[in-house]
Parts: C-alpha cells; structure tokens; sequence
C-alpha cells in the first residue's frame, strides 16, 4: 500500500511539474526555445563554455547543440572565442545582446505571469504563493542534483564517446 501511495505520489509531483513546463514554454516563453534559454543563463551566469559542456548541460546531443550556437552567433547573441587552455578549442560566450535578450525575455515572462496571476481568486493566488514557497527549495535541490549526475548521451556511433570527451573546436 506504501509503495502504491508513494507511486501515485510522485505520479502527482511529475503531472504538476509538467504542467509548470507546459505553461512556461507554450504560454510565458514568447517563442524562445526552453533550450535557448538555458543556454543564455548558463553562459550567462557560468561564463564562457565548451559546446560539448553546454549539450551535457541542456540534456541535448552535440550536433543539436552545434546548431543552436550557429543560430544564435548569426543572431548576435553568443560568440566563439579561442580556448586561452587550449588553442585548438573553442569557447562559446554571450554577447551584451545575449545579456539584453534575457533580460528582456524574463521581464515579458514576468509580466505575463502576473498578468495570468491577476486571474486567479485571492485565495487561490495565496494558496499558491504558500505551495511555492515549500516548492522552490526543493526544486532547486532537484534541479541541483539533476545538473550533477545528467541523463548520459545515447551514443551516435563509435566516435560518439571520444566527442563528447573532447571540447569543439
């Protein structure tokens, strides 16, 4: 009965989170991949990266990672830089319109979801406030935990593994 209870538990946790990702991508991200601001906040608040660190980082393959940093260095908001380790490599870095991208793109997500708060009763909205306030430091030990031991990479071939020990260059 414990393991039933603990199942449809964590069944409820998974749905609630779900629909907390749904929100935030089809409702509040204003058209920016979750992937794209990931990479802007990573680099952002880490500094420069490896491309093969920021794929392992956004749960995502090389190639697809690769992509994207060509996409938003045409776009203006990363660059590459030489690896000052390792001349044969390259860093990925934003750019101040990467910076001013994510400033603009969390201050739109934030009035929408006050606007989409404004909806709710008064106290639905304090109930709410209550659940997030017990929430958010266990998402962040979540989130934590996640980031240190990440999904590992399905292999793509036999030079797949020695990829992604080796950073872009």
């Amino acid at each position: 009965m414990e393991h039933e209870r603990g199942s449809e538990t964590r069944e409820g946790i998974a749905e609630a989170l779900a629909l907390g990702a749904s929100l935030l991508a089809r409702h509040l991200a204003r058209g920016t991949s979750l992937t794209t601001r990931a990479v802007l906040a990573r680099l952002d608040e880490d500094g420069p990266a490896w491309l093969t660190v920021l794929a392992a980082a956004a749960g995502t393959s090389q190639p697809a990672m690769t992509q994207l940093v060509g996409r938003l260095e045409r776009e203006g908001l990363v660059s590459r830089l030489v690896d000052p380790d390792d001349g044969r490599a390259t860093l990925v870095a934003i750019t101040a319109a990467g910076r001013a991208l994510r400033t603009e793109l969390r201050q739109s997500q934030n009035e929408r979801l006050a606007e989409l708060l404004g909806t709710l009763s008064p106290h639905d909205e304090v109930t709410l406030s209550l659940a997030m306030r017990v929430a958010l430091p266990i998402l962040q030990q979540l989130t934590h935990r996640a980031a240190e031991h990440p999904l590992p990479q399905p292999a793509l071939g036999p030079l797949s593994a020695g990829n992604q020990r080796r950073p872009e260059g």
